[in-house]
């Protein structure tokens, strides 16, 4: 049997998680003197709460023994795992699960680097699990999976730059134009695994639909699996499904974005993904 392994920056639906027996892995996120795990006992409506009262929360890799202790209990009886993880480019995570898959050299574990964040990478675990489920072969998903982890495009439309600046993300000159000219921020990937500023335009929850219905059917979306999710906004998060269906895709995946993409994203944030 194939096992699936992620880490909590893929923000899966719950769902999903229990009805493929997907392992997720937290991140750590640390605020003051506590540290928190991801998708455990901290939520991103308290990391914003925390964020607003001047706190600013840093986030730490899932460290190796947690790796080498999942994958070890995993593979015991024979069992196989792939394990997609979120870009190498953004965390240190992968290289700890890289760590501990050398130290189990006589078990069958992939460790694949995502390239993404978020539901850009929580697809590809979804696509993995459901191969597997279909009795699809250990090369045949992880073929698969890197393959998806090149053709995934995104969209993560932050709109208040409070917290991608106090997280180090832009600069105090960025943050304070941005501020006066009502900016919104439309971040992507670079195809490598970094997070790129790819758009910025102004206004509110109107632009974000406006900007939505303009640059969605570049993405050629019909018969596709897309991913959205939102940080406490679902009004806007069902207005922007309702965009993307007018394309026809095959199924729309939805989730909330995670404590760990929050604490540079902030409230409100929205974000679209699908392959190319």
């Amino acid at each position: 049997m194939i096992k699936i392994v992620t880490d909590s920056i893929a923000d899966l639906p719950r769902e999903y998680i229990e009805k493929y027996a997907i392992t997720v892995l937290p991140l750590n996120i640390n605020i003051g003197n506590n540290t928190f795990l991801d998708g455990i006992n901290i939520s991103p409506a308290q990391v914003c709460d925390y964020m607003q009262k001047g706190e600013i929360p840093k986030t730490s890799q899932v460290p190796p023994i947690k790796f080498y202790n999942a994958f070890e209990e995993l593979t015991r009886n024979g069992d196989e795992v792939i394990a997609i993880l979120m870009s190498s480019q953004l965390s240190s995570t992968y290289n700890s699960a890289v760590l501990s898959r050398n130290q189990l050299p006589d078990r069958k574990i992939a460790v694949l680097d995502s390239k993404g964040v978020s539901l850009g990478q929580g697809l590809q675990v979804i696509e993995a699990a459901r191969m597997a489920a279909a009795g699809k072969m250990f090369e045949e998903i992880t073929k698969r999976v890197k393959i998806l982890s090149q053709k995934m495009t995104y969209a993560i439309i932050i709109n208040t730059l409070e917290y991608v600046f106090r997280g180090g993300r832009i600069s105090k000159a960025q943050y304070i134009a941005g501020n006066l000219l009502h900016l919104n921020l439309v971040c992507s990937s670079d195809g490598n695994g970094k997070i790129i500023i790819a758009d910025k335009f102004r206004g509110k929850e109107r632009s974000i639909l406006r900007w939505v219905s303009q640059h969605i059917p570049r993405l050629n979306l019909n018969s596709k699996t897309v991913g959205i999710n939102m940080i406490n906004n679902e009004k806007l998060l069902q207005e922007v499904k309702a965009l993307i269906q007018k394309h026809k895709p095959r199924e729309i995946i939805e989730s909330h974005i995670g404590s760990t993409v929050a604490c540079y994203a902030g409230p409100n944030a929205i974000g679209i993904f699908a392959e190319k």
